[in-house]
């Protein structure tokens, strides 16, 4: 038989804490064997409710323990006015582009009644400037017939100079029709340079105003993604049972807690684990399988059975908190030994442990 030390914790406690992590991880104990994963708050603080005491069977998601919220129930209220603000932006970014729109569309409807005022005035100087030619050649010919009338002509001759005046006075109404509708339409011209500046403008503060928007929606969701982080922060403060087990410590409320101290220790249900170290010589003498008991001063029955069931990477020294036959000084593997079915020692409580060398 090799005589295993006595130790302090016969039985792994699932402590529930606040660690650096939003979120702890699995991780391995020393000894190898795997520690079970918990959601632990990120925060510290005031302990203002602790709904459960020693001794207490609780099931995994059951609320354990509160931390005060103050802090961050204002930190979710600054986070949705921040977003409030964003969407705030958002909203009336958005009412400018529709406005620019707006504009726009008059402009352009503006621009294609003004085009098509243009065209209708462009074909009535050409109409005017056809009538002024026609009438040009039309004075011309009765200026020819007047010269070739006798002075003394005789009374059947037409009134070629009547003619000739009212004609002459044609034309001349003719050249200042033409004048105006030629200086109109350079007016519709500079009103038609105008409007496609004006559009051309809209056009570039409307998509300047568009690429704004894209960066105004990565911050509201930006915003989005705040929120919901101070609602989870705070969700945290709310600590729940990981598994389901009895509780074997508690801290008491109203007492400041620091990230990563102790809140509540949960010892999970299923077999009980009990670690403790060998040396290389007795660590000879075992493998895993072998068969072990522990007996402890209160225990008014028999020895608890269990085996052996992981054996360290490597030697260390033990800590020297831990209480053990083996000299500190001396390196020793750390093994695991699980007990049978539901057998299980008092948490805290010094056992003895005996393995068999199956010699």
């Amino acid at each position: 038989m090799v005589r295993a030390p006595s130790i302090t914790y016969p039985t792994p406690d699932y402590t529930v804490g606040i660690p650096t992590a939003g979120v702890a991880a699995s991780t391995k104990r020393s000894s190898g064997a795997p520690a079970a994963a918990s959601r632990m708050p990120v925060v510290s603080g005031y302990l203002v409710d602790v709904p459960v005491a020693l001794g207490v069977h609780v099931t995994k998601g059951q609320v354990v323990a509160r931390l005060d919220t103050a802090m961050l129930d204002l930190g979710v209220r600054q986070a949705e006015t921040a977003r409030t603000k964003a969407r705030t932006n958002l909203d009336v970014l958005d009412t400018t582009i529709d406005t620019l729109a707006n504009s726009r569309r008059k402009l352009v409807t503006a621009r294609s009644r003004l085009a098509t005022a243009r065209a209708s005035l462009v074909a009535t100087i050409g109409v005017l400037t056809k009538t002024r030619a026609s009438l040009e050649t039309s004075i011309a010919l009765i200026q020819r017939l007047i010269a070739q009338v006798p002075p003394a002509g005789p009374p059947h001759v037409p009134p070629y100079p009547v003619l000739l005046a009212g004609m002459q006075q044609g034309l001349a109404g003719l050249e200042q029709g033409l004048a105006g509708a030629k200086a109109g339409l350079a007016t519709m011209n500079q009103g038609l340079a105008k409007l496609s500046k004006g559009l051309k403008q809209l056009d570039g503060a409307r998509s300047q105003l568009k690429d704004a928007r894209k960066l105004v929606v990565i911050g509201v969701a930006a915003q989005d993604v705040a929120v919901d982080l101070a609602k989870a922060r705070r969700a945290a403060a709310t600590i729940v049972s990981p598994v389901d087990g009895i509780v074997t410590y508690t801290r008491a409320a109203g007492t400041a807690v620091m990230v990563g101290a102790p809140i509540v220790r949960i010892r999970p249900d299923g077999p009980s684990r009990i670690y403790t170290y060998l040396t290389t010589d007795q660590l000879a003498q075992v493998s895993v399988g072998s068969r072990a008991s522990v007996t402890f001063d209160s225990n008014t029955g028999g020895p608890l059975a269990g085996r052996l069931i992981y054996l360290g990477d490597g030697a260390t020294v033990p800590p020297t908190n831990f209480p053990t036959s083996i000299v500190h000084m001396t390196r020793a593997v750390r093994v695991t030994i699980e007990l049978d079915g539901d057998l299980t020692a008092p948490p805290g409580t010094p056992v003895d442990v005996e393995i068999g060398t199956g010699l």
